[in-house]
């Protein structure tokens, strides 16, 4: 036999003979896929001049609601087990600022509320986070719209309108999704 010959039955020989167990396709029915996704709720960033009506009163709480689009999708819906909530806040103002989070229906009716979230004076870097389980929270996939209120502690003193010290809230949704293959 030619060398070429030789090395091409050799190959064949050890191709054929290397499998020695059968494969078992059963074992994908075990499988479970664990995907991960984060995605960006709201970011708003607001300065003194806000909390005041256009008489030039002050307000103690300015509001805003987001479309949340995320619990649409059916796959999501059933097969979602967890979400953790994080933000990060930047509060430069000289007074205490209580943060509610809620998330809402089409109605705007509450489906899942935290505790209040309250950010000390001149923090920079406050960081909150929270894990929400699903099968102890179902309602929340009905979540559609998320508000955001922003209450000023009542000092008794006014704020400077032209104050350009700033509140900065950033937050974000990570959802884990388990399903079988």
């Amino acid at each position: 036999m030619k060398p070429p010959i030789k090395i091409s039955v050799l190959f064949c020989i050890f191709l054929l003979t290397s499998c020695y167990e059968s494969l078992d396709f059963n074992q994908l029915d075990d499988q479970v896929s664990k995907p991960v996704f984060t995605s960006a709720i709201t970011y708003f960033t607001f300065v003194p001049a806000q909390f005041f009506d256009s008489n030039g009163n002050q307000k103690l709480f300015i509001s805003d609601i987001t479309n949340f689009y995320g619990f649409q999708n059916s796959y999501i819906k059933e097969n979602l087990v967890k979400i953790d909530f994080n933000a990060e806040i930047k509060n430069e103002f000289d007074r205490e600022v209580t943060l509610q989070v809620e998330f809402l229906n089409r109605n705007n009716a509450v489906v899942y509320s935290f505790t209040p979230i309250i950010v000390k004076k001149e923090n920079l870097n406050y960081i909150y986070y929270k894990e929400i389980e699903i099968v102890s929270n179902p309602t929340i996939l009905e979540t559609e719209k998320v508000r955001i209120t922003a209450r000023l502690e009542n000092t008794g003193s006014s704020l400077n309108a032209n104050d350009t010290r700033e509140f900065e809230f950033k937050s974000s949704v990570t959802i884990y999704i388990e399903s079988s293959i």
